[in-house]
């Protein structure tokens, strides 16, 4: 038996516990946790991350609760399309989730927790009309004025920086308004970009339920940093003044959970305007959060507890499930290890601290110290 630190992100407080891990280790220094939870993550069926390798990624990167965004090719908008997925999920130790795009006839139940926009271009006319047939739900929003055309911020180094940043700020105000004076009551923006976005969120949750995530590359990149097709995101990477506002704001709870957006892709053409957008970072999340923050404490309550009540899951502490990483381990990331089918990282070469141990879920250790052991 190793004596292992215990966190309690639902309680905000620590334990010492002993447990039997998969091979001897001393403990020393390690913390174990309730399992990582994602808000947003992306599936390619019939591509490069089918639920196969997701779930493998997942495992590696010590998450027990996938939460998959709807705009699935086909987008998740129908029954059939709905059942189609789940019948590929099916058998898998982690937990997949879905949200169903807010544009179509897919209705939520019990494991499709929320209606999204995300990666579904829309207009307001688009948007205001979903929001009067449906009844009103938890609504995930990629929040962009799409009107304005372009795909980048105007100062980012690319060669499609044609939109404005007040494309997400002003988006984060209509969606929530506009969704506010149709009746509905909770929302989520997804992948905050700018500070001026952090001010919208800020300001709407004075006035309604509100919440926000935030990726790592949006906490550890900048618009300098766009040196490669990894590194093309929607929405873009900003200055030093955003990513100093997201960090602050995760800190000051203005962005209520960390979600990766992870977003798998075959290698892309070197051509910046040609390739996808999107990071596969799925595997390296916790340590590219740890290293941003550093506060452990903070980052595996906004992996947890957070989340959980933004989709309003309840959870506990159990020894049948827990994730085991080791916050004072360093390491440079290389894609070629990684164990789901997208390699497109945006942190790929960078030196990262604190790392995925081991997972247990259902009392079955999963992974441990680079092993899959199912």
């Amino acid at each position: 038996m190793t004596s292992l630190k215990v966190f309690d992100p639902f309680r905000a407080s620590w334990s010492e516990v002993d447990i039997e891990l998969p091979s001897s280790f001393s403990g020393k220094g390690l913390v174990a946790t309730h399992p990582f939870v994602d808000l947003h993550v992306h599936v390619r069926l019939g591509g490069v991350e089918g639920y196969d390798t997701l779930e493998r990624a997942a495992i590696k990167g010590g998450f027990g609760t996938l939460v998959i965004q709807p705009n699935t090719k086909p987008d998740m908008e129908n029954e059939r399309v709905y059942e189609m997925h789940k019948n590929a999920s099916r058998g898998s130790a982690v937990e997949f989730l879905w949200t169903a795009s807010l544009f179509g006839s897919l209705r939520p139940k019990k494991d499709i927790i929320a209606y999204s926009t995300d990666g579904i271009e829309y207009d307001i006319e688009r948007l205001d009309g979903a929001l009067r047939e449906k009844a009103p739900f938890l609504l995930m929003d990629h929040s962009q004025i799409y009107e304005m055309g372009g795909h980048f911020y105007k100062g980012t180094s690319a060669p499609l920086a044609t939109r404005s940043k007040c494309a997400e700020s002003g988006a984060i105000y209509r969606t929530v308004l506009l969704g506010l004076a149709r009746g509905w009551k909770k929302f989520h923006i997804q992948h905050l970009s700018t500070m001026e976005g952090v001010m919208a969120v800020a300001d709407l949750k004075k006035v309604a339920s509100v919440t926000a995530e935030v990726t790592p590359h949006h906490l550890l990149l900048t618009k300098s940093d766009l040196t490669g097709p990894n590194r093309k995101f929607n929405p873009p990477i900003g200055d030093e003044e955003d990513r100093k506002a997201l960090v602050e704001a995760v800190r000051n709870g203005t962005i209520d959970a960390l979600a990766s957006d992870h977003a798998p892709h075959p290698p892309k053409p070197q051509d910046l305007e040609k390739a996808s957008f999107g990071s596969a970072c799925l595997e390296v999340a916790f340590s590219g959060y740890y290293t941003a923050l550093g506060d452990l404490e903070l980052v595996l309550t906004k992996m947890t507890a957070f989340p959980l009540r933004i989709i309003e899951r309840s959870a506990r502490v159990s020894m049948e499930n827990l994730v085991v990483i080791d916050p004072d381990a360093e390491f440079v990331v290389d894609t070629k290890g990684f164990a789901g089918g997208g390699k497109n990282c945006a942190l790929e070469g960078m030196r990262l601290k604190g790392k995925v141990l081991g997972l247990r879920l259902g009392g079955r250790w999963l992974y441990w110290d680079g092993e899959f052991l199912r």
